[in-house]
C-alpha cells in the first residue's frame, strides 16, 4: 500500500469530516445522532474508513513497520490505543454498544489517523495540511454568512436553539468553535490567504457560533504566540520591501473596513455586545458539578450508578452533562478517565513537549476551550483533526521521512 493510496483515504476523511455533518445525516435519513437506527449508523463513515485502512496496512506491513514511522511517538501512540481499548472493554461491559460510537468516532479515530498520516510522504503531509486549513477557512466564511442571513445551509429543524446560532459544515454550533478556536492557530499561515485575514474571519466566525469562550480564548492564544515578533519588531524592527510593507497596509485597512461594516451592519456586532455574560448556557456548565455530590466512593471510582445515570435531569435539569470530564468521571469512573485522558492529551502532549511556542498554545487552547464548551461531550471530529493537524505540523517541521 503506497502513500498516495492512503494520501487519498486521509483526503475523503478530512472532507467527510468536515460536510458530513450529524445535521446533515439526519436530514439524509441517518439516524446519527438522534434516538433509534442501526449502532452500525452511529459511527461516522470517516471512522470505518480509518479503520479499515489501518486493517489492511496491518495486514499487507505488519504492525512493527508502520509503528516505526511514527518515531519517537511509537510509545505514546500504543499508550494511548491500549488505553482507549480498555475503556472501549469496560463500556461495553456497563452499556454494550450504547455509546461506544462516541469513543470511536471521537477519541479512537484521532488515533487511527496519526498511525496512517504517518506513513505519508512529506509531499502528502504538505498537501493534507492545506487542504484542512482551507476547509476550516471556508466553513468560517460560510458560519459569517449564515449569520448575517439568518438562515443555516443546512436544515437544523430537528434541534433548536434560544437565539440564532451559525452551523455551516460541523454541526452544533459549539462543536464548530471548539475546531474552529484550537486548529486556527496552527493554521493561520498554512494558506495564501493573508494572515490578518485569516484571523479576522475565524474571530468573526467564533461569535457567529456563539462560542464567547472559544472566541476568548483564541484571542489569547493570539496574542501568546505573536508576543516574541511583536517585541522583536518594536525593538530591532523588521527588513521589508517598500512594495510588500504598503500591500500589508492596504490588507490591513481594507480588512479593518470590513470587519467594521460587518459589526455595524449585520447582526454579529449585536451578538458579540449581547453574549458577554453568563447566561443559562454558561450556568448549566456549573450544574453538573451537582452530580458529583451524588457519587459513592465505588461510583467515583467505576462509574456513576444506573439511577443517577437515568435521573441525570432531575439533578441538573437538563439530560446530558455539558462537560465532557464529568460525563467521563459518571459514565466509567476516576479510572476511566485518567485513561481517557491518556488516549485524548498523551500524544499531543509529546509532540507539543519543548516544541514551538504555537504548537503549545494550540494544544493549550484546545484544553482551554473544551472546559468550557460542551462539544467533547458528543460525538464529534475534533480531536481527530486535531492530532491530525499537530501532526502534519510537527512531521514537516521535522521532515520525518517514512520508512
Amino acid at each position: 500500500m503506497n502513500s498516495q493510496t492512503m494520501y487519498r483515504a486521509m483526503l475523503f476523511v478530512f472532507i467527510s469530516s468536515f460536510i458530513l455533518g450529524g445535521y446533515l445525516l439526519e436530514d439524509l435519513g441517518v439516524k446519527y445522532v438522534s434516538d433509534g437506527g442501526s449502532p452500525l449508523v452511529k459511527i461516522h463513515i470517516y471512522s470505518y474508513v480509518l479503520l479499515f485502512f489501518t486493517v489492511l496496512l496491518t495486514l499487507k506491513k505488519g504492525i512493527s513497520k508502520p509503528l516505526g514511522n511514527l518515531k519517537e511517538l511509537k510509545s505514546a501512540w500504543l499508550i494511548s490505543s491500549l488505553s482507549v481499548s480498555i475503556v472501549v472493554l469496560y463500556g461495553l461491559y456497563r452499556f454494550g454498544t450504547s455509546g461506544m460510537a462516541y469513543l470511536i468516532d471521537t477519541i479512537v479515530s484521532a488515533l487511527l489517523a496519526i498511525y496512517i498520516l504517518s506513513q505519508l510522504t512529506n509531499e502528502h503531509k504538505d498537501k493534507l495540511l492545506k487542504l484542512v486549513a482551507y476547509l476550516l477557512f471556508i466553513n468560517a466564511v460560510i458560519a459569517i454568512l449564515e449569520f448575517i442571513l439568518g438562515k443555516t445551509l443546512v436544515d437544523v429543524s430537528f434541534s433548536s436553539f434560544s437565539h440564532f446560532r451559525s452551523t455551516a459544515l460541523l454541526t452544533h454550533p459549539l462543536n464548530n468553535a471548539l475546531i474552529t478556536a484550537s486548529l486556527a492557530l496552527l493554521l493561520l499561515n498554512k494558506t495564501k490567504i493573508p494572515v490578518f485575514i485569516y484571523f479576522t474571519v475565524i474571530l468573526i466566525a467564533l461569535f457567529a457560533f456563539g462560542g464567547r469562550g472559544a472566541a476568548g480564548m483564541f484571542l489569547a492564544g493570539f496574542v501568546i504566540m505573536t508576543l516574541p515578533s511583536s517585541m522583536r519588531f518594536f525593538s530591532a524592527g523588521i527588513k521589508m520591501s517598500k512594495l510588500k510593507f504598503a500591500l500589508a497596509q492596504a490588507f490591513f485597512l481594507l480588512t479593518l473596513i470590513a470587519i467594521i461594516l460587518i459589526l455595524t451592519l449585520t447582526p454579529v456586532g449585536e451578538r458579540i455586545i449581547s453574549k458577554l455574560y453568563i447566561d443559562g448556557s454558561a450556568q448549566a456548565r456549573f450544574d453538573v458539578f451537582i452530580i458529583l455530590e451524588q457519587l459513592s466512593i465505588s461510583e467515583w471510582l467505576l462509574g456513576a450508578s444506573a439511577s443517577i445515570m437515568n435521573n441525570i435531569e432531575f439533578y441538573i435539569g437538563i439530560n446530558v452533562i455539558e462537560n465532557y470530564v464529568i460525563g467521563w468521571v459518571v459514565s466509567f469512573g476516576l479510572f476511566g478517565t485518567v485513561l481517557l485522558f491518556l488516549s485524548s492529551f498523551l500524544i499531543s502532549i509529546k509532540m507539543v513537549w519543548r516544541n514551538d511556542i504555537y504548537m503549545q498554545v494550540s494544544l493549550l487552547v484546545l484544553f482551554a476551550v473544551s472546559l468550557t464548551n460542551n462539544a467533547l461531550t458528543t460525538k464529534t471530529p475534533v480531536i481527530m483533526l486535531f492530532f491530525s493537524c499537530l501532526y502534519l505540523v510537527y512531521s514537516r517541521k521535522y521532515k520525518n521521512e517514512v520508512i
